[in-house]
């Protein structure tokens, strides 16, 4: 089993998996708040670039200080990755400019 690991360390948009990855259909995503004393607040979710579109796996779900939230098959983690379809991006915010850090691990 393949692994990608990301460590997400600012606030903006971050593209984990690029159109054309062909990452499609992840075993489990891992997502860790590292920080010792915030909670990170985190949207996941599918990027179309054609028609500028996002379709949300997870929406302003907030993952508590040193805390890991596991999403497996049973979630059913299925995508089109292939050049026709689309990216995995992430956004970590906790309300402030202030980065909270979040590794991902993508299992496929």
């Amino acid at each position: 089993m393949a692994t990608l690991q990301h460590n997400i360390t600012n606030i903006v948009t971050t593209e984990l998996l690029a159109k054309g990855d062909n990452v499609s259909n992840a075993k489990v995503i891992t997502l860790c708040n590292i920080d010792a004393s915030n909670t990170a607040k985190v949207d996941l979710f599918l990027y179309d670039v054609v028609n500028n579109k996002s379709y949300y796996i997870l929406k302003n779900v907030e993952i508590p200080k040193e805390t890991t939230l596991t999403l497996t098959k049973e979630d059913n983690i299925v995508f089109d990755n292939s050049l026709n379809g689309f990216s995995l991006r992430i956004q970590v915010d906790n309300g402030s400019t202030t980065a909270v850090p979040v590794d991902v691990i993508i299992s496929r």
